[in-house]
């Protein structure tokens, strides 16, 4: 579930930041440097962006769960 959430926060993320130079080269490279502009300009321009905007949100949760579960495995195995 991890890797999984990596993939797609990556791809979902990627294509924000395409879709963000297309728009203007502000945007682009402050997407680029911080990631959290990335999402901004997603909220801002859903009906473009709803698609990688999802992407990068559910590779998010799913980057979260999966280290969780992680974290809960290793704790596990060390009692």
């Amino acid at each position: 579930m991890f890797w999984l959430g990596v993939a797609l926060g990556l791809v979902g993320w990627l294509w924000l930041v395409v879709n963000a130079f297309r728009s203007s080269p502000l945007w682009g490279v402050g997407s680029l440097l911080i990631s959290p502009i990335a999402l901004i300009f997603g909220l801002l321009n859903f009906a473009e962006n709803k698609i990688p905007l999802l992407l990068a949100v559910a590779g998010l949760v799913l980057y979260f769960m999966g280290a969780g579960a992680a974290m809960q495995d290793a704790m596990s195995v060390a009692q």
